[in-house]
């Protein structure tokens, strides 16, 4: 059974991406109003829609790439590459208005000019061209914010379930997280098996040692023969790329497959991980996800488009093997981000819970003018 989780990153050697969509115009929203700076027009992001028009650049520029690395990464996230660059564009120009920003029209041309000279390795490692980095802000540390050019530090720290922060300093290898975005720039976010929090660490190149939710392994990579129980280290190794490929899905003796390029290792014979890499099923919602088939399973269904697949849990506490996808509410509608309930949100919204917590919250899309 392999379950499959949505913006974190999982150090078996894959990451669902999420996390780089709005380029530099990153994060944002809820809270308390503010006006935006002097000269500014929220409605166009800065300038008589300059800013509009470079927000759609940028948004392109980067969906593009997303959808050149991996369709099926976009089609998982997204409705398609078009949602992607709506959604993309939209909390861009929020984000150009916010108070204190170095994010200009500007910056985000010359961001959307570089962008496809970036690797998808750098992409799904959160490590982006030097044109895209975000541009340092005016707010210092401590600052409420809801985008990292925002602040001088160029890293606002936003917690998984917020649309706002505050500026900090760019996360080091150590720090804690709980999501890729938690560590800034070309970091992984290593979380422990049943961890709701984990550490920032840097990606382990191929042939590098590696320990599941310690040490991660790079994009395209699986980290094979280690132990968390024992903390014997594995090796990094090439995961599948390609249908048909041998693979172990339990990454004891071979890599299992590289599920950004929509592929799970399915077993050739019951008791046994060892297979070969087969397509994932993307179904819409209200159809059944998870384990198709039994002893052995003959391929995996997850939910396209941004759905959740809502699985009961057993008396143990364990998924159970097949689910039902659950649509994304709209902005604004309700949410729960406990993975048995739902609905979640589409990308980049946040299922945003009420000030006396919980799960259930409002899809809010990012809108850093509304963090001051």
């Amino acid at each position: 059974m392999q379950f499959r989780t949505v913006a974190r990153i999982v150090t078996s050697g894959w990451v669902v991406a999420g996390v780089l969509g709005l380029a530099g115009c990153s994060s944002s929203s809820s809270g308390t109003a503010a006006a935006p700076d002097a000269g500014q027009d929220s409605a166009t992001g800065g300038d008589g829609g300059a800013g509009a028009m470079a927000c759609a650049d940028s948004a392109h520029a980067s969906c593009t790439l997303r959808n050149g690395c991996s369709s099926y990464d976009t089609s998982l996230n997204y409705v398609s590459e078009a949602s992607c660059e709506s959604r993309t564009t939209a909390a861009c120009v929020a984000n150009l208005a916010a108070t204190g920003t170095g994010q200009t029209p500007a910056t985000l041309e010359a961001c959307a000019a570089a962008y496809p000279s970036e690797s998808c390795t750098s992409f799904f490692e959160s490590n982006p061209v030097t044109a895209c980095i975000p541009p340092a802000g005016t707010l210092k540390t401590g600052a409420a914010c809801g985008a990292s050019a925002q602040c001088a530090s160029t890293f606002c720290a936003i917690s998984e379930y917020q649309v706002c922060g505050t500026c900090q300093p760019l996360p080091v290898a150590g720090a804690t997280c709980q999501v890729q975005a938690d560590c800034g720039r070309d970091l992984a976010c290593a979380v422990p098996t049943g961890a709701t929090s984990g550490k920032c660490a840097a990606w382990g190149a191929s042939g590098a040692a590696c320990l599941t939710g310690t040490a991660p392994c790079g994009y395209g990579l699986a980290c094979v023969g280690d132990d968390v129980t024992t903390m014997a280290m594995g090796t990094c190794q090439a995961a599948g790329e390609t249908v048909g490929t041998a693979c172990d899905g339990s990454r004891k003796t071979a890599a299992n497959c590289n599920g950004t390029r929509g592929l799970t290792c399915i077993p050739t014979a019951k008791g046994s991980a060892i297979g070969t890499c087969q397509n994932t099923q993307l179904v819409a919602a209200g159809a059944a996800c998870g384990d198709i088939g039994a002893a052995p399973i003959t391929g995996y269904a997850t939910c396209e488009a941004g759905g959740l697949c809502v699985r009961a849990l057993t008396d143990a506490g364990t998924p159970v093997a097949m689910g039902v996808c659950v649509a994304p509410a709209a902005d604004g509608l309700a949410c729960d981000s406990d993975p048995t309930k739902g609905p979640p949100c589409l990308a980049p919204a946040k299922c945003v819970p009420p000030a006396s917590g919980g799960t259930a919250g409002t899809c809010t899309l990012p809108n850093a003018t509304m963090c001051m």
